[in-house]
């Protein structure tokens, strides 16, 4: 077998399901890109001598968050799973038999890459399976239960999914739709071998598997805190913004960007929390690409950057300091706001007001200040190597 696999591992999602603002298979797992303990397992198995991984067509989608190793071949992906899987079978140059992997499966063992190689070379193509352990129901279209579904036979496909190369590139290029490369070869009449697959290989799809792959492989949480302060003057004749939040009066705050002192306060907290600089290094006022700027558009930027290193928002305490508005009448839509810009659940959000009782230029009306305090957390490994 020496030498004559390739493995084409699949990371060309957008990841706009998962929500997260970075891809997830470009999320970090115990300080490590998720996609990187994926080629881990495959580079280990010295028979493989060609990886090709197959990212998003937008390069902004990983490029700012994965740097891959020199041993490993990138290729842009396609609009459907199947032409990004042709897209990374035509990069193999030398082999002669291939496995196809998802990037979202990170768990994915040595022992069932031999079990799947194994089974190719017994049979030509092979998927892993497991069980089906849940009962089966059918529905109706009105969602009542229309019967029980015998799982005798049932089994659940995972992959990595090897096949022959030259056969899998011949049936894919005039294959339909497909779900994925097994349901290509069942429609071209090919057989394909089942081989024992591994519940531990579980798939990424929504921010809950996540927690629990982190729980999986062990770790514990680093967080820390960070603090955000802001003031901008009021000026007549501009939009008010707070909070995101378009406010109707006759005067809005003054500054480079639209002057949103709220965002600028939890822009900067995540910023300290978690030491990547401040607001005004990230997007200076003589900078003319931020004048004027949605203060929405900067605080998004600063997630990304947070998110791209492991950390995630536990909780954020947000204080108006200001006689106008009332915080308590707009409250709820703020908590809403920022929770969208920040990715975050509304429940983990306050937002209260305050004012100085008349002292200074915010207590006489003439602006209006806010202090952010929040709370980040990410994972570290069991030898206490974090998400840096």
């Amino acid at each position: 077998m020496k030498n004559t696999w390739g493995a084409v591992i699949v990371a060309a999602g957008s990841g706009t399901r998962f929500g997260s603002g970075v891809p997830k298979q470009f999320l970090r797992l115990h300080g490590r890109i998720l996609i990187d303990w994926s080629i881990d397992a495959f580079s280990a198995i010295k028979e493989i001598g060609e990886i090709v991984v197959v990212t998003p067509i937008d390069s902004n989608l990983w490029k700012p968050f994965w740097d891959p190793p020199a041993y490993v071949k990138t290729v842009q992906g396609g609009m459907r799973r199947q032409d990004s899987v042709l897209s990374g079978l035509c990069a193999l140059s030398s082999s002669r038999l291939v496995l196809v992997h998802d990037a979202a499966r990170p768990l994915v063992s040595v022992s069932l890459i031999r079990r799947v190689m194994m089974g190719v070379l017994d049979s030509g193509a092979a998927v892993p399976v497991v069980p089906v352990r849940d009962t089966v129901k059918n529905i109706t279209s009105s969602s009542f239960i229309s019967g029980t579904v015998s799982r005798e036979t049932l089994r659940m496909s995972q992959t990595p999914q090897g096949f022959t190369l030259d056969v899998l590139l011949r049936i894919l290029k005039s294959a339909n739709d497909v779900t994925d490369e097994c349901e290509a070869m069942e429609l071209a009449g090919q057989c394909v071998l089942a081989v024992n697959g591994d519940p531990g290989n579980m798939k990424l799809t929504d921010p809950e598997d996540l927690k629990i792959i982190e729980s999986v492989t062990g770790g514990t949480m680093e967080s820390r805190t960070g603090i955000g302060l802001d003031f901008h003057p009021f000026k007549k004749g501009i939009p008010l913004i707070v909070g995101g939040c378009c406010i109707e009066a006759e005067f809005g705050l003054s500054g480079h960007s639209d002057g949103d002192a709220v965002l600028h306060a939890v822009a900067d907290a995540l910023l300290s929390a978690s030491r990547l600089g401040d607001i005004g290094s990230l997007f200076p006022s003589e900078d003319d690409r931020w004048k004027g700027a949605d203060s929405a558009i900067l605080l998004e930027e600063v997630c990304g950057l947070v998110l791209a290193e492991g950390w995630k928002i536990s909780q954020i305490d947000i204080t108006v300091i200001s006689s106008f508005p009332k915080i308590s009448h707009i409250r709820e839509i703020m908590i809403e706001r920022i929770a969208g810009i920040t990715d975050t659940e509304p429940e983990k959000i306050w937002v209260k007001g305050t004012t100085t009782n008349t002292l200074g230029d915010i207590g006489r009306g003439k602006g209006l200040g806010c202090m952010a305090m929040l709370k980040i957390a990410r994972s570290t490994d069991s030898e206490g190597t974090t998400n840096r």
